[in-house]
């Protein structure tokens, strides 16, 4: 039974050693790439050796936390023992915990183990989970998941005498609301623009050794080697482009595979992964808000990405205190997918767009950049300088499309506001979900009657910014009434 102290898997004690590894690992190739070859010298060995005994001990250090860790669940808390030279002690009530996120490394599938994070409503990003169980069996996080919901549904039951009576004890049901075809996930791979990630890792780690490598000598080999053809230094940067292109696509699947979510009573929950299998619990009162998008390739398609933004969580700390709930639909889909999860929430059509006076403002504000950079590349390198004035025309181009793709709407307590930078965002709020509305003006805007309006929703441990630039200033101050409009800025009494 549960209520009898537990050890993790022995496993616990290996993964440990192999995160310190993975933390260590540069340093350990530096002091290689500097100190050369180990047996070249009388003392080269040395720093290695000096490695080798760490390794050593964070190993052991790895093992005798494992034998000191241990959890049980007694008197409706979740106790946790731990501690090498201190004993530490923490207990954590059931009712303060909001989720149970289950992963699965590569580590975890082949014993059929699974580590688990424990969310609290005190849990942040930058803080990590409450707790964590680093490797238990699934049969033993079943059983663990039942035992918290159980001891939950006791004390609601409690609270709620009338509805309790209509309920019967045990799992709640699971009904799936989305899930991804392999299909979709290489259609989705395929269009995230994921390369430029994997080719600034590429660069990031070459630079790391920039100084320990013969400069001169390659520059000259270089130079000799361009002469053979500018096409072959074309084809080389195109196959590598290619490559990392490639490269992207197939993590991109690995991340998303089997990508499903299911509502679970008042939780959301989403499974993905290939190698490393997740499943995360998300409460629906923790959700604050929710962002449509559509890239410049997937818009044209009909397809969209739906984030919701959260109050907070370690699950988020690795995806921007924001998750991903639909990572690629039908733009015609979302409404009805997101009827069935959050009913509140209306995908808003018609919005109101800046006034035509606004046009040249959003082109400025996407071109300006470019044009400061076009002047002195124009001057130096001419006349092949002056190819950056297309580019600059493209520039301002994208701020028109800018123009035309921003609007507010204002729908009962639902604020939806609409932009673009780079990708076109959606924002879907509600009004006692805001943290704060303000409304922006320089002097140029003042003179003109136009406002920039600004919406923060908690995520994370910071927020998340909603903008819509260079609205009637009308238009602003009626956002600012909507907020702050009397007797109706409260949240409603959750059942």
């Amino acid at each position: 039974m549960m209520f009898e102290p537990r050890k993790l898997h022995p496993i616990s004690a290996l993964i440990n050693f192999v995160k310190t590894l993975k933390d260590a690992a540069l340093p350990l190739i530096v002091v290689i790439f500097i100190n050369g070859s180990p047996f070249s010298g009388e003392w080269n060995w040395v720093p290695l050796a000096i490695w080798g005994g760490l390794l050593v001990i964070v190993l052991g250090s790895g093992v005798i936390r494992w034998l000191r860790f241990s959890y049980w669940m007694e008197d409706g808390e979740l106790r946790i023992e731990h501690g090498l030279i201190f004993r530490k002690k923490r207990y954590i009530p059931v009712e303060r915990i909001q989720s149970l996120d289950f992963s699965e490394g590569i580590f975890h599938r082949p014993l059929k183990l699974v580590k688990i994070s424990v969310e609290t409503a005190g849990s942040t990003g930058t803080q990590g989970a409450e707790a964590e169980l680093t490797a238990i069996t699934r049969e033993e996080a079943k059983e663990l998941e039942s035992l918290i919901f159980q001891e939950k549904r006791t004390v609601q039951e409690a609270e709620d005498l009338e509805e309790s009576s209509t309920e019967q004890p045990g799992e709640p049901p699971r009904q799936k609301v989305f899930g991804m075809s392999m299909k979709d996930l290489v259609l989705m791979a395929v269009t995230s623009g994921g390369a430029g990630v994997v080719i600034s890792g590429v660069v990031v780690f070459f630079s790391q050794f920039m100084d320990l490598l013969p400069v001169g000598a390659i520059y000259e080999e270089l130079l000799d080697w361009i002469q053979v053809g500018v096409l072959m230094v074309a084809v080389t940067v195109l196959f590598v482009l290619l490559i990392a292109y490639g490269i992207s696509i197939l993590l991109t699947i690995m991340r998303y595979a089997y990508f499903s979510v299911y509502l679970e009573e008042e939780d959301l929950v989403i499974t993905r992964g290939w190698l490393e299998k997740k499943q995360m619990t998300i409460p629906l009162n923790r959700i604050q808000g929710v962002r449509i998008d559509e890239n410049l390739i997937r818009q044209p398609m009909g397809y969209a990405s739906v984030t919701i933004i959260s109050a907070g969580g370690s699950i988020l700390q690795n995806d921007e205190h924001q998750l991903k709930l639909l990572p690629m639909i039908r733009k015609k889909e979302v409404e009805g997918v997101l009827q069935l999860i959050l009913d509140d929430y209306k995908v808003a059509r018609d919005f109101q767009r800046p006034p035509s006076r606004s046009k040249y403002r959003y082109m400025i504000r996407q071109s300006w950049p470019g044009v400061l950079a076009a002047i002195p590349v124009s001057i130096y390198f001419y006349p092949y300088g002056l190819l950056t004035i297309p580019a600059v025309a493209g520039l301002a181009a994208f701020g028109l499309l800018a123009y035309k793709d921003a609007g507010w709407t204002i729908d009962g307590t639902q604020l939806s506001l609409r932009s673009r930078s780079i990708i076109k965002q959606t924002y879907l709020m509600k009004r006692f979900r805001v943290q704060a509305a303000s409304k922006k003006q320089t002097l140029l805007q003042k003179r003109a009657g136009l406002s920039t309006i600004q919406v923060t929703l908690t995520s994370g441990g910071g927020g998340a910014a909603a903008r819509c630039y260079y609205l009637e200033e009308k238009d602003a101050d009626m956002v600012l009434d909507w907020y702050i409009e009397p007797n109706t800025n409260q949240k409603p009494v959750e059942k």
